[in-house]
């Protein structure tokens, strides 16, 4: 969610971060609005599959949607801190504006993340002193808050103690990766004991992204994005895609490894639901993603303004979507009207429209804020 500055642009992030938001906007649209959505979805639970193959196909991409999300976060944020860590060496860490940057919008993340959990529909409710339980829910935004935040931290730890960054990442991915096995391997609330609003980071009551396995892409992502700064890889398209077909294959394989190596623990045994670590899998389809965007970044269509805009305001947009979609902060939106509701013809023609109307949304971004700016200055006056 971090933006490039144009003279450090690497095309084929700019374009997967649209290609991203995107598909969270269209997948979120259809998942809300399809009527057999839920159907089929239980077909999936339950053998795997569904029995309409157009629906199979979409809900693969779909489910390839967060890891792209979150992978592509870490890439950015850690592509743009390590070219100002090679031309910063003299500067402490501290003082570095992409560090002070990050800071801020890792805490900015967190906060916008839980104030979209309230609902000022129930503020009769609040104000009789009960704490609607989702507000502690730990979804998108705080995680790849957090994820920014250990990812400053971590890259500061790795300068002390001076261990090359890309390695520090990938260790980190790998821990939360592999945590995620064995947190998932019971059905407790974990930290035992612990805040709820903390249990959800973990796992808890109110989880939907938590730190294992989803901060993990975080941490695959920033090891790619040192790579790339360090050892200028945009500049060589041809060796950028080797690197990023043979880590995919790397993915898979530690998947299969890691799969193979769980079937001897007993924590496997004692799990009520297959350990498949599909994460790994996920990962892997992340990057041979990131191979095909190197070329296709390059197509006429890709740089148009309309779409790379999507990807350059994805916070911007994901808040939007949020509010209209879901009805964080309002309690009203598309759901009361659409859920459910809408055969699969008029729920992708509407996930069209939707992708339309925030392509010409963030188009016409700064003009709303110029009219915002006048009106608040006049106001002053």
């Amino acid at each position: 969610m971090e933006e490039v500055k144009h003279q450090s642009r690497v095309q084929f992030i700019d374009f997967g971060r649209s290609v991203a938001i995107c598909m969270m906007l269209q997948g979120h649209f259809i998942s809300m609005s399809y009527v057999d959505y839920d159907l089929y979805m239980a077909e999936i639970f339950k053998q795997g599959h569904s029995s309409n193959l157009l629906f199979n196909s979409w809900g693969f991409m779909r489910g390839l949607t967060a890891p792209l999300f979150f992978t592509i976060s870490g890439t950015v944020f850690s592509y743009l801190l390590h070219l100002q860590l090679k031309k910063s060496e003299s500067n402490r860490f501290w003082d570095l504006k992409r560090v002070r940057k990050g800071v801020k919008r890792g805490l900015m993340l967190l906060l916008i993340g839980y104030i979209l959990q309230i609902n000022f529909k129930y503020f009769g409710y609040y104000f009789q002193g009960h704490v609607n339980p989702h507000f502690f829910t730990f979804h998108v935004l705080q995680c790849i808050g957090v994820g920014i935040l250990s990812l400053i931290s971590i890259t500061y730890l790795a300068i002390k103690l001076r261990i090359p960054f890309h390695w520090m990442y990938l260790s980190i991915g790998l821990t939360l990766f592999i945590g995620t096995f064995f947190v998932r391997s019971t059905d407790a609330f974990l930290p035992a004991h612990f805040p709820e609003i903390i249990q959800n980071m973990i796992q808890g009551p109110e989880t939907e992204f938590s730190i294992f396995p989803w901060m993990g892409y975080v941490f695959f992502g920033a090891f790619f994005g040192s790579l790339i700064a360090i050892y200028q890889l945009n500049e060589h398209k041809k060796q950028l895609m080797k690197y990023t077909f043979f880590l995919a294959l790397g993915a898979f394989a530690l998947g299969w490894i890691f799969t193979f190596l769980s079937w001897l623990t007993p924590q496997y045994q004692m799990s009520s639901h297959p350990q498949n670590l599909w994460y790994f899998d996920r990962l892997g389809f992340v990057f041979l993603l990131f191979t095909a965007f190197i070329p296709m970044s390059e197509w006429r269509v890709a740089k148009n303004a309309l779409f790379l805009g999507m990807g350059q305001n994805t916070f911007f947009v994901y808040v939007a979507h949020a509010i209209l979609l879901y009805g964080a902060l309002v309690g009203y939106s598309l759901r009361d009207l659409i859920q459910s509701k809408l055969s699969g013809i008029n729920s992708s023609l509407g996930a069209l429209f939707f992708l339309v109307f925030f392509a010409y949304l963030v188009k016409y971004l700064p003009s709303i804020k110029a009219f915002f700016r006048n009106l608040r200055t006049k106001s002053e006056l």
